[in-house]
Formats: structure tokens, sequence, C-alpha cells
């Protein structure tokens, strides 16, 4: 089974020259702290359209490269259409980019799924799902041969538990495997219809505080307080991606996030068209260590 791309040409590139290009030139431009942690265990990236968060989500993915973690990866990805209250696995086969064919590392699947009853093998649900799609020529462009494991992680109460007994399948039998969730921060403004800092600057720095205080969770491995927080404060899609992501990692033994790049899409409008926003999306890159 092959699944087929949903947002080239939107989000990303679709012809592989122009995203070769695009993903190269991302990838260049992230630049890594110098104290960059020796061992990573899964990190964090956004999922919007690569002009707004592609150079932060290669911050991500270029770390886990330069400390060889980008061989075999479990993504946790966000759950945008409510396909179910399950974490859904794509188990077989692969996923098709503009830049070649990623494999679905199908006897990683099978053991996530034998551990752990909260998953369930449901290759649909990531029939119009972009916030694994727009990762893969990035992470192909980093490695070639990349293998993964795409599941879909509902904002409820099973996220953590969820994590963690894929975290304890990595641990004891896929030790050099990574873990990498996606999500994007607050949705921010008229346009999202959330606007309770009000409108213009004051709103927008409202927004970078609400992003602030899930990320000081996120640096400090708190994976069991991110389902409520993101319910409540509205500053994540993702928010169960990202517990998942957490729980997993710490189960593995990281014991913080690092965070490597945060922006909003308001400040990529005005560096890059020169445009004020009143609307805002923030995006982060993280890593665990």
């Amino acid at each position: 089974m092959k699944r087929m791309p949903c947002q080239a040409g939107s989000f990303y590139e679709a012809e592989p020259g122009p995203c070769r290009r695009a993903a190269k030139e991302m990838i260049d431009a992230a630049a890594l702290p110098a104290d960059l942690p020796e061992e990573l265990f899964g990190g964090v990236v956004p999922h919007a359209g690569w002009v707004f968060s592609g150079r932060t989500a290669a911050l991500t993915l270029k770390a886990l490269t330069e400390r060889g973690r980008l061989g075999r990866v479990v993504l946790f990805g966000a759950d945008h259409w409510g396909i179910g209250n399950h974490a859904a696995v794509y188990d077989e086969g692969s996923w098709e980019t503009p830049l070649g064919e990623v494999a679905v590392d199908e006897q990683l699947a099978a053991a996530m799924l034998a551990a752990c009853p909260l998953l369930r093998s449901d290759v649909r649900a990531h029939t119009r799902e972009h916030s694994l799609e727009v990762q893969l020529p990035l992470m192909r462009m980093l490695r070639e041969d990349v293998r993964i494991v795409p599941v879909t992680v509902p904002p409820n109460e099973q996220a953590v538990e969820v994590g963690s007994a894929v975290g304890k399948v990595l641990k004891e039998s896929f030790p050099e495997a990574s873990v990498v969730g996606s999500t994007d921060l607050t949705h921010y403004g008229p346009q999202y219809s959330f606007t309770p800092g009000g409108v213009g600057a004051g709103g927008l720095a409202w927004a970078a505080e609400n992003d602030r205080r899930l990320l000081e969770l996120v640096e400090g491995m708190q994976s069991e307080k991110i389902i409520d927080e993101t319910n409540s404060r509205m500053n994540a899609c993702g928010g169960g991606a990202l517990a998942a992501t957490m729980a997993a990692c710490s189960i593995m033994g990281a014991d913080r996030g690092v965070l490597l790049g945060y922006t909003t899409s308001a400040e990529v409008m005005k560096k890059t068209f020169r445009a004020a926003a009143n609307d805002a999306v923030g995006y982060a890159a993280v890593v665990f260590a």
C-alpha cells in the first residue's frame, strides 16, 4: 500500500527539483547550537506550510540526524480531522514524496501494535492528515533510507499511555529509533476566532506568552500536564502527539526538552513579506535529551 501526498503543491513544492532545492535551503539554514546534547531521543516539529514553519522543523530533524537518530522514526501526528478516539497506526507499505518513497517500518509497527492495545492499525485515518506528510521530504533529504511508523494521536487522556507504551518498545527492542511529534502552537486572531488578549500587538504578545506556558511544560518533560493545558489554553493543535512524544522519550531516557527555535506566522509575515498581521500561529523546534 502506498500513501499518496495530499498537500504537495500547497504546503510544499510538488515537483522534485523545486522541492529538493527548498528542502536543502531550509536544512542548510538550520543553525544548531554548539552545545547540542550528545544523546537525543526525539523531538517536536511544526507542520504549517514550509514558507512559515519549514525552517523551524528542519532544526529538529537536522539535530536528530547529527546525533544518528533519523534512521527509524516513530512519527506522532495531530488528528485534525477527528477520525476517531484511538491512536491510528499506518503499519504497511510506504509514503510517496516528491523526493521518492519513504518506507513504513513494518517490523516496528507490528511490535508497537502488539504491545499497546490503545494503538490500532488504521491507514485510512492518515488519508487527509498533513501534519506528518510535510516532514517527509525534509527527512528524506537528510537521510534517504529513513523508515517511519506514522501514528495520529487524538488529544485525550490516552496520549501519555500510548507514548509510554511505545517508548518501552523502543527502549527494549529498537534502541536506535527516535520519536518525533508534530504540533503547531497557539492559533491566535480573528481568523481563528480566538482573541482573549485582544487584536493587534497586545493580542500577539498574549499568544506568545500562551505558547511560553506550554513550552515550559515541554522543557520540564511534564507530559501528564500537556492534555489539560492544551485543551484549556488552546495552545497546540497536536496536544496528543506532543504528550505521547514526551512520554515516549521520557521512558527512553530523556529528562529535559531543549528549545532549538521558536517563531510565529506573524513574525514570518513581517520578515519575509514585510506585512503586518493580527493573526499568528506559533511554531517550535524542540529536542529531548
